[in-house]
């Protein structure tokens, strides 16, 4: 009994490893459904608010274009009206939509410093709106809209 036990989680541990191993999927096409609405946007959009906190700088992906994931992300905090500098564990990233998703916490492991640099991120085609919000070191926030557009390949 002791034994089958041990290779079920043998067994769990190998596949959950594979699936691991795929995808870097920054959104997943689940996700990216779930926060569509099906028949156009009844969500009203409101854009971030800028204010004294940290300068949120996306160097890539440049904004309106047109990308084929999987795609190179880099985003630099650097010090904005408040002088002071961002504190990274502060950072949330929301995808915006119909439903909200927190996807956080998948990119904490991307954080080097003051960036947040991704390689070869998979994203489903569409168009996909990031919340980013920061504070930097004195609790001053900033927050800034990045929005995403994926074409199919």
């Amino acid at each position: 009994m002791l034994k089958q036990g041990f290779l079920a989680a043998l067994v769990f541990f190998m596949f959950s490893a594979a699936v691991m191993a795929g995808p870097n999927w920054l959104i997943t096409p689940d996700e990216a459904a779930r926060v569509r609405s099906p028949a156009g946007d009844y969500k009203e959009l409101v854009a971030a608010v800028e204010g004294p906190g940290p300068q949120i700088i996306v160097m890539n992906p440049k904004a309106l274009s047109r990308l084929v994931s999987p795609i190179d992300v880099f985003i630099a905090f650097k010090p904005g009206k408040s002088g002071q500098p961002p504190d990274m564990e502060t950072l949330s990233v929301t995808l915006i939509g119909l439903f909200d998703i927190d996807i956080t916490d998948r990119l904490r492991k991307y954080i080097n410093g003051d960036n947040l640099a991704i390689d070869k991120a998979d994203l489903p085609p569409g168009r996909h709106r990031l919340r980013m919000a920061i504070k930097d070191v004195a609790d001053n926030p900033n927050e800034r809209d990045v929005v995403i557009m994926v074409v199919k390949k």
